[in-house]
């Protein structure tokens, strides 16, 4: 208690400010955050390629897939560190076909002959103690080096790759683009965990004290780290996945767009509203020419704006032109007593209905 109170003494005041601060800043984070929306389509898209890894590597990770390890024959046989080689194989024989051998069974028996072996066979499995041509018990980073390229690292740079593609801004969007780095980071951590626990792990030495005493048979590494690999990557690749739906649908790790981003969404915006523009004056100006080319469209347009014209410009007997009708003073102070709203005329809603007749008008400009 005395440590923790020096320990509190020394770091409180510095530690302190810095809680408070984060604290501050998630409370104004949390309330400045935007309701939540549904799962856009490019995260899904991310969502359904780590879902397809996690279902590859969740199979990888059952034990009775087509490329689990066979059983370890200690545990299979019963038998401990120290049994004969013999006596293994004849235990082993009885879990075989006719109590026969195979090939491979009498291949490692041949070589399951000391207890280096029997470490390198518990620690690296059965194919790097009968393949390995350049392996020696004396130097068993030999056998970490035959064991690293297919057993790890093939799978680890699997699993970069398809967090690789699952956060690639033109597949997977912005929004999972910006987990690119933590979630690499994540899976090279997992690698590297992986590589040491292979490295430093001693099979005898670090065996309980009943295995070394003869007493129990030792567990294989090999058995047990091929299936717990795979299901390791399963449950990166779920937390990455609940990280990235959060994210995508604004419920949590929120994060408000840059500078940048607002005037590319901006620019955006804009180009789409001029191509709308346009394309709408390019339809009007095909229409007024089809109407243009059309005698019949051509003259119905003529006897509307010739029944306009004679409508405004009222003409007299001799063929004198009348003033305006607007102009008129009877029609000048009806105009001026609607618009001082004295004409029993509802001009806000007048005005709101121009505003609609407007907006349906010039939509997308």
């Amino acid at each position: 208690m005395n440590s923790v109170k020096s320990l509190l003494i020394f770091f409180g005041p510095v530690l302190l400010p810095r809680l408070i601060t984060a604290y501050r800043s998630l409370r104004v984070s949390i309330a400045s955050r935007p309701p939540p929306r549904s799962l856009p389509a490019a995260p899904g898209r991310a969502l359904n390629i780590l879902f397809g890894g996690i279902v590859f590597f969740l199979l990888l990770s059952l034990p009775f897939n087509p490329h689990a390890p066979d059983p370890n024959i200690f545990s299979l046989t019963r038998s401990r560190l120290n049994t004969p080689t013999d006596v293994i194989f004849n235990r082993l024989a009885r879990f075989r076909p006719d109590n026969l051998l195979t090939e491979s069974d009498i291949l490692l028996q041949s070589k399951l002959t000391s207890l280096g072996a029997r470490k390198v066979y518990l620690t690296f499995g059965p194919d790097a103690l009968v393949s390995c041509q350049f392996c020696s018990f004396d130097n068993l980073s030999t056998y970490l080096m035959y064991y690293l390229p297919f057993h790890v690292f093939l799978p680890h740079l699997a699993h970069l790759l398809l967090l690789g593609i699952a956060t690639s801004a033109p597949i997977a969007g912005r929004e999972s683009s910006r987990w690119r780095t933590k979630f690499t980071l994540a899976a090279i951590a997992l690698a590297a965990l992986d590589i040491y626990i292979v490295a430093t792990y001693d099979a005898i030495n670090g065996a309980p004290l009943s295995v070394r005493a003869g007493q129990k048979p030792p567990s294989s590494l090999y058995n047990q780290i091929t299936l717990l690999r795979p299901l390791a990557i399963v449950i990166c690749d779920v937390i990455c996945s609940t990280v990235l739906w959060l994210s995508a649908t604004n419920r949590f790790f929120f994060k408000p767009p840059s500078a940048v981003e607002q005037v590319d969404g901006a620019v955006s915006m804009a180009l789409q509203a001029l191509t709308g523009a346009n394309s709408k004056l390019r339809a009007c100006s095909v229409t007024r020419n089809a109407v243009v080319r059309d005698k019949a469209l051509k003259s119905r347009d003529d006897l509307y704006w010739q029944a306009m014209v004679a409508s405004e410009n009222l003409q007299t007997g001799e063929g004198e032109i009348l003033n305006n009708i607007w102009e008129e003073e009877e029609v000048a102070r009806a105009v001026s007593k609607a618009m001082a709203g004295q004409g029993g005329i509802d001009l806000a809603q007048l005005g709101v209905n121009a505003n609609d007749f407007v907006r349906g008008v010039t939509e997308g400009m």
